[in-house]
Formats: structure tokens, C-alpha cells, sequence
């Protein structure tokens, strides 16, 4: 029997459905007209990178996550599941999760350790991987480095700090993402928007989308030919963060992007300058 509880597999796959059924939920962002959930997953199919934002307390995102995953899987694709959730210095105990060393107990400890939100939003997820030996991929820089370069600026760190990250970051101030780091950065009251305050969160930032873009390239280097589907919050996964950082790295790969609707965003936030699909939910 699954481990996945019943009740839960039932209205996962009720959410597939209504995704492949609802052609109001999809939009496409080239010309903003209704797609549906069945042209997403051919447009991915035909992709090297599936990058899908969330926001990662919305349980619906990761149903919908999961949704493009199982429809990738049923389409018999090598797949490997990329996760701004993980760090790159706990991706042993994450083979060891796929490959059923580690039991549910003591992998909820590993992902604690990694990231603050709930478990039970991801579970579902972890848990498919593991039943279907999907190779999962920790891509965010280890915490302790990015606290660093948030206080002290990323020339602060030394050059064994340094070894498995990016050749220099800066915070480029014409790259429309600085704009979001903006008003995320004033949000705070005891923030200013100048200085080194900012300059360091801005880098810090940055480091996060140039790291994670890196550990896509690497692990498609490594594995030609399979499919990566990544999971992101939805500003890293925009075209100008985490792909951006890819074409600086060179690479080739080609890239679907898919968001959210999320109820905050005025209306027009995001474009064909954002990503591919716009999904409802």
C-alpha cells in the first residue's frame, strides 16, 4: 500500500485533473491567451529545465508542482527534481532519502535543519520521488555562507568559502530583479535602501539565483539528457534571476518557466519578460 494517505492521493489527483481539464486556469504569457495544463506539459517535455515558482507557505503550488512532476513521470521522461530547499552540503542524506536508506523520521530532522517552512507542504513531493527513485537535487548555497554575504558583503569570504561558488558576485542595479530586492528591502522599517546594507543583501541574493543556476548547469553536466524539474520560490525562478544567472554561466540549456498566480501581484507583474505560463489556482 502507498504511504501516501488516500484521502490525499484523491484530491492530488482531482488537481491534476482539473488542471488538465480547465483551460481558464493556464495562461500563456507570449501572447496572453488561455493554454491549457496538456500544452504546458508538451512545451516541458521539450525542455531541458522546468523552473516552477512558488510561494512556499501556498499548499496549492506544491500540489501543482507535484502535478507537473507525475505528468513528466507518466511520460516515462528521466527526470531529476531540483530544490532551492535543500542545501549542496545535505545532498548525501538527500540520495539517501530517494534511495530508501534513511527512514521519514530522520530525513523530517535533515530538511528542518535545511529549511524553516512545514514539512507536510513538501512531503508529498519527497514522497514521490522516493517511491519512484527520482534523483533529487539540493541547489541552494549552504545558509552559512549566504548569512555571511548578507552581513559583510561577498568579498568577506575566503577562498575555501569560495571554492564551489560562483567567480564573483555583484549586485547588478540594472537587472529588474534588483528593483524587486528593493522593495523587499524597504519592507523592513529598520532598512535603508542605500549603502553597504543594502549592497550586502543584494548580494546575498544574488549569490542565491548565480549558486542555484550553477548547480542546475553542473548537474545537466554531469547528466545529459535528463529533465530537471526545479522548485523555487517565485523570484528566483523568474527570467531575470535564476535563468539570467544560467546565460551568464554560458549555458545552453533550454528553459520553461512556470508561475503561480498569486492574489499580492498587480495585475501585469508578470509578462513574457517574467515566464512561459501563468497557472490559476
Amino acid at each position: 500500500m502507498s504511504i501516501i494517505p488516500t484521502l490525499i492521493l484523491t484530491a492530488l489527483l482531482s488537481a491534476t485533473a482539473a488542471l488538465a481539464d480547465g483551460h481558464e486556469l493556464v495562461t500563456r504569457l507570449s501572447d496572453r491567451e488561455p493554454a491549457t495544463f496538456s500544452e504546458v506539459i508538451a512545451r516541458a517535455t521539450g525542455s531541458d529545465l522546468v523552473l516552477i515558482g512558488e510561494s512556499h507557505d501556498n499548499a496549492s503550488h506544491h500540489e501543482m508542482e507535484l502535478a507537473v512532476i507525475r505528468a513528466l513521470w507518466n511520460k516515462k521522461l528521466p527526470l531529476a527534481i531540483g530544490l532551492e530547499m535543500m542545501q549542496t552540503d545535505s545532498q548525501k542524506q538527500l540520495d539517501d532519502w530517494t534511495e530508501g536508506k534513511i527512514d521519514e523520521q530522520h530525513f523530517r530532522l535533515v530538511f528542518a535543519d535545511n529549511w524553516s517552512m512545514d514539512w507536510d507542504m513538501y512531503r508529498d513531493i519527497f514522497i514521490f520521488a522516493r517511491e519512484h527513485r527520482v534523483p533529487m537535487v539540493a541547489l541552494n548555497i549552504p545558509k552559512e555562507i549566504v548569512s555571511k554575504v548578507a552581513h559583510q558583503g561577498f568579498a568577506s569570504l575566503t577562498q575555501e568559502e569560495r571554492k564551489d561558488l560562483p567567480q564573483g558576485t555583484s549586485c547588478d542595479l540594472n537587472n529588474p530583479n534588483t528593483q524587486v530586492l528593493i522593495k523587499t528591502f524597504r519592507s523592513v522599517p529598520s532598512h535603508r535602501e542605500g549603502g553597504k546594507m543594502f549592497t550586502y543583501f543584494c548580494e546575498a541574493q544574488t549569490l542565491r539565483n548565480s549558486g542555484m543556476a550553477l548547480n542546475i548547469a553542473r548537474y545537466h553536466g554531469k547528466h545529459p539528457g535528463i529533465k530537471m524539474v526545479s522548485l523555487t520560490g517565485i523570484w528566483h525562478a523568474v527570467k531575470n534571476a535564476i535563468p539570467d544567472q544560467l546565460d551568464r554561466h554560458g549555458s545552453k540549456l533550454g528553459c520553461l518557466i512556470i508561475l503561480p498566480e498569486i492574489p499580492e501581484a498587480p495585475a501585469g507583474t508578470f509578462e513574457a519578460d517574467s515566464a512561459d505560463y501563468l497557472i490559476g489556482l
